[in-house]
């Protein structure tokens, strides 16, 4: 997304945090209440993220630059104030105010508020590095399984024999929220790639905590010692906290590659074979 669209998401999303927090003095009650509230907020977003799927016109009503930003919210709090909870509405309403570069953006936006509503869940649960966890080792799992990827990415089969497969595989293995979120996921194809998609829900779990997340790649696993002593240099070389996701690679031959975001640290004895194979061929 571009700047405009990431100022809007931003805007939506301190709304949807506003509403979803537990008081800090909250016990269990009032934990179990943002619970089912978040739940709400996420099928509802993701409800009528759906629907400017399919209708064009309404999504671009609702991005219209041209149109006041009263006009925007006044269209949306008619068209969906009696059919979604109270809360997903002042979400909704946060969203369309803002100015979105283009108008499949707010509806991608939708789908991310939807998302960390969902994560309210396992936030609250303390179980958020958990599905975080789960989401990119799934991810992984697709990468390792050319059919299986296959299987849950081809255009042909249906989206519903598709989230069953998905049930089946983690269903009574990985958390309720990661269930959600990956059934979510191969139903939503212009995210591309199913993987990096998983990847990104990843992240945006770890971003829940302000973290980032890192991926590491080695030929054998580290020990506790020295994934702890990593991820504190990386963070320390970041300047925030990194959440490190190990990811055994044969190809690397020894060392590790670490990829944050878009940057690459590659230490692995194959980046300097190749390093020294330049310099001898000079």
């Amino acid at each position: 997304m571009e700047g405009p669209s990431r100022a809007a998401l931003a805007a939506a999303r301190a709304t949807l945090d506003e509403l979803t927090a537990v008081p800090p003095e909250g016990g269990a009650a009032a934990r179990q209440s943002t619970v089912a509230a978040a739940g709400q907020v996420a099928s509802d977003l993701r409800a009528v993220a759906d629907l400017l799927g399919t209708d064009l016109t309404l999504r671009r009503a609702l991005h219209d630059p041209s149109a006041p930003s009263a006009a925007r919210v006044g269209l949306a709090d008619r068209l969906f104030g009696t059919r979604i909870a109270a809360p997903s509405l002042a979400v909704l309403k946060s969203a369309v105010a803002g100015r979105w570069s283009r108008a499949i953006d707010l509806r991608l936006g939708l789908i991310e508020l939807a998302v960390e509503a969902l994560l309210v869940d396992a936030e609250t649960a303390g179980a958020l590095d958990e599905v975080e966890d789960e989401l990119f080792r799934f991810g992984r799992v697709l990468d390792r399984n050319p059919r299986l990827a296959l299987a849950l990415t081809d255009p042909a089969a249906p989206t519903s024999a598709k989230e069953a497969l998905v049930h089946r595989l983690l269903a009574d293995k990985a958390h309720p929220v990661t269930v959600r979120l990956a059934t979510q996921a191969v139903a939503d194809r212009e995210f591309g790639d199913l993987s990096r998609r998983l990847e990104e829900l990843s992240r945006i779990a770890a971003g829940r905590r302000n973290r980032v997340v890192g991926v590491v790649r080695t030929a054998v696993p580290l020990d506790d010692a020295q994934f702890t002593r990593l991820r504190a240099a990386l963070s320390r070389y970041f300047g925030r906290e990194i959440q490190l996701q190990a990811d055994l690679d044969p190809t690397v031959l020894g060392g590790v590659v670490v990829r944050v975001g878009d940057e690459v640290v590659d230490g692995s004895v194959l980046r300097r074979l190749a390093a020294a194979r330049q310099a001898l061929t000079r």
